[in-house]
């Protein structure tokens, strides 16, 4: 029985997520802000089991039992592949640097951990290396804009990819985020040869108040 890990409708893999809010995600996330943010719009996120879980695990990341725990949650389920942050992002360093111990723990388990926190991403690199079966994917911080040139040439040699989001399905390289359908055998975001994953934004909600801001822009 896992008490932390959350099963995403489109991905066939468990994730370990927390509330954009608790997490910081939100209050410096453009997406979050300006209404066009996938988790902020998605009713499912309203559940009173949903919210108690996110609870749970903002107060495990805080413990010092996170990486036993969480280790132990994993290697339960038998999968080859984990995400971290379907929702939510890294609340603090402490925090990020627990997340990559897991993945040392398991490292036949392909890990893809999500998240903006470029800053987190600087202290780390000054003396860590990334783990061999991690993909960390930096998500460029405003929607609808290609991650800076600048960021990439930064973080691309310590093996950071990306991700991007745009309005355009011709543009977009995601095909469930096009679509609506699940990820299927995709593994796109978990391989470190798949430098930028450029998602469709998606939902009517989004799509509609990104609409509204290029529109006053």
């Amino acid at each position: 029985m896992t008490l932390h890990l959350s099963h995403p409708q489109k991905m066939p893999v468990p994730s370990f997520d927390l509330d954009p809010q608790d997490s910081g995600c939100a209050d410096r996330c453009s997406y979050w802000n300006d209404d066009v943010c996938y988790v902020k719009n998605n009713p499912n996120e309203k559940y009173p089991s949903r919210k108690n879980i996110l609870k749970r695990n903002l107060k495990l990341i805080k413990s010092p039992d996170f990486v036993r725990v969480l280790t132990k949650e994993i290697r339960q389920t038998r999968v080859n592949d984990f995400r971290f942050f379907s929702a939510g992002d890294i609340p603090d360093f402490e925090s990020m640097l627990k997340v990559i111990k897991v993945c040392q723990n398991l490292p036949r388990v392909r890990f893809w951990v999500s998240t903006s926190r470029d800053d987190f991403l600087i202290r780390f690199l000054q003396t860590e290396k990334i783990p061999l079966n991690v993909t960390l994917r930096l998500s460029a911080p405003k929607e609808g804009v290609p991650m800076p040139k600048g960021v990439i040439d930064y973080f691309a040699p310590f093996g950071v990819v990306f991700s991007e989001s745009t309005d355009d399905p011709e543009m977009a390289n995601c095909h469930a985020s096009i679509d609506g359908s699940s990820c299927g055998d995709c593994d796109h975001c978990w391989d470190l040869d798949f430098k930028i994953s450029r998602y469709f934004i998606h939902g009517k909600k989004a799509q509609k108040a990104f609409k509204k801001l290029k529109e006053k822009s």
